[in-house]
């Protein structure tokens, strides 16, 4: 990391880029120019017929620790904006990133919040409304929105907090996730119970109970139909020997993974065409 500092600042300014704020005149993401797209990685869209690249969209590489880059491997006194929970490195889809030939209006945009906290806030920050937000603003809208937290809350709690017109869509499950499979609380059943292949599905999993997330990972790695229908994935994957083991992850971490499954897990969903991004 230390040694390729340019790298790391040409995907970072990119990921800047394709923030809407930064983007705001237009309606398409920016093409990275040759040094971004030296650092960064792509999906290939293919024509089912005939193989053709439809387009390359961009996603952030899997280097480092699968953090904002500069969290670990730099002086904090160095970075403007250090932060373990930072997002600004991630790279989420724009509405003509998932629509490649403008369609999508027959598809309903779905969003699955596993350990959701509450919507606008929690101990890592915002998650729902960070995911409502920031793909609002990348022009994708959820139709339906799916969230799971174990910590018990009132409903006054839950609620208050969400704008009505979120409410409409939103079913909030104040129960623990059940990683059985076919359990009435694994989310991969009702993901399969409502959404089909032509829908956009955007799961972000952040449980912070590794014996419930690894069988869940696992099951979308081994189920091809349940792989295609995710299309964006955002996974915290707590991990022994990392220097987040200082940071929080000790408390609820009960496995033996370490870095190298990390980049094996998220290699093997990029490869299902699922955009796996490291979450925070």
């Amino acid at each position: 990391m230390q040694r390729k500092p340019d790298t790391i600042r040409a995907w970072l300014d990119y990921a800047n880029l394709r923030r809407p704020t930064t983007h705001a005149r237009s309606k398409t993401p920016p093409v990275p120019s040759t040094e971004q797209a030296q650092a960064l990685s792509f999906h290939a869209v293919l024509d089912a017929c005939t193989k053709e690249t439809l387009s390359l969209i961009p996603i952030e590489p899997l280097v480092g620790f699968l953090r904002n880059p500069y969290t670990h491997c730099f002086p904090m006194e160095r970075i403007f904006h250090w932060a373990p929970r930072d997002k600004k490195y991630l790279i989420p889809s724009w509405r003509e990133d998932v629509w490649t030939r403008g369609g999508g209006g027959s598809t309903s945009a779905f969003l699955f919040d596993l350990g959701a906290s509450l919507y606008n806030k929690g101990i890592g920050g915002a998650s729902t409304s960070w995911f409502v937000d920031e793909y609002q603003a990348r022009g994708i809208q959820f139709d339906r929105i799916f969230a799971w937290e174990a910590t018990p809350h009132d409903d006054a709690e839950i609620f208050a907090p969400v704008p009505d017109s979120i409410a409409d869509r939103m079913l909030y499950y104040n129960v623990p996730v059940d990683s059985r499979v076919g359990a009435k609380h694994n989310p991969w059943r009702t993901l399969k119970a409502v959404a089909t292949p032509r829908d956009f599905v955007v799961v972000k999993m952040d449980i912070d109970n590794s014996t419930v997330e690894e069988p869940l990972a696992q099951q979308l790695l081994a189920d091809a139909a349940l792989a295609g229908l995710v299309d964006e994935l955002y996974f915290e994957h707590h991990v022994i020997n990392t220097p987040m083991w200082r940071l929080g992850w000790r408390m609820n971490t009960v496995t033996n993974h370490t870095l190298v499954d990390s980049y094996a897990l998220f290699s093997q969903l990029r490869e299902l065409g699922i955009r796996a991004h490291s979450w925070v």
